[in-house]
């Protein structure tokens, strides 16, 4: 089911920024790097969206800096 919802979900994404590179007038369509990003992009998701969840919830809250106000 997770993997199911991962590729959906991937997918989703992938039309998004297929639409948005076929719509964007400066990028060459003949850029085989773009190409390249276009489809490495959303199958790399699944990878960093749940490490970055970790590292974020990982981290200890920061505590906000005291001023002193001279008055």
């Amino acid at each position: 089911m997770i993997i199911i919802c991962y590729f959906l979900i991937a997918s989703i994404v992938f039309f998004v920024w297929f639409k948005s590179f076929l719509n964007d007038t400066a990028t060459s369509k003949k850029d085989v790097i773009s190409w390249i990003a276009l489809v490495i992009g959303p199958l790399m998701w699944p990878v960093v969206l749940p490490l970055s969840l970790l590292q974020i919830t990982s981290k200890k809250p920061v505590a906000p800096a005291k001023c002193d106000r001279e008055g």
